[in-house]
């Protein structure tokens, strides 16, 4: 007959469980802000091949985000003004600017990726613990039964 988990036993499980479900936390916002980074990237390019097919003088109506619009007239079709981060922004041709957000974009898609596989990793963890807490509480029913 297997002895019955201790205190101490249970309460490792339990914190371990707890831990689980804040790194899985952590993770789900993580991939919030790559969401939003990604779709950031895919209006950016979108942007920049409207731009391409438009006339230099001619207006635009231009995202500011939150489906907000300004117009203004484009001034030069081949140039952009691109964020390389830190507040950092630099001007570019459009084909560079397009091949660096989509590169941006693929990097973001392989983050996501590799979060999701450490975000099912931990759910698998999880489910461990949370099986092995089931049996111990299932025992610890039976147990009470018999006791008169």
């Amino acid at each position: 007959m297997t002895e019955a988990p201790g205190e101490e036993e249970i309460g490792q499980l339990l914190q371990a469980r707890q831990q689980y479900q804040a790194e899985a936390e952590a993770i789900v916002r993580q991939l919030g802000l790559i969401q939003l980074s990604t779709e950031g990237c895919e209006k950016a390019l979108s942007t920049i091949k409207a731009m391409e097919s438009a006339e230099e003088g001619q207006k635009m109506l231009v995202s500011i985000g939150e489906g907000s619009f300004i117009r203004a007239r484009i001034e030069s079709r081949d140039k952009v003004i691109l964020g390389v981060g830190a507040g950092v922004s630099i001007e570019k041709t459009t084909s560079e600017a397009e091949e660096d957000l989509t590169a941006r974009k693929a990097q973001l898609v392989e983050g996501a990726n590799k979060l999701n596989e450490t975000l099912m990793k931990i759910d698998q963890e999880m489910t461990k613990v949370q099986s092995v807490l089931s049996e111990y509480e299932r025992k610890a029913a039976a147990g009470s039964e018999m006791v008169v």
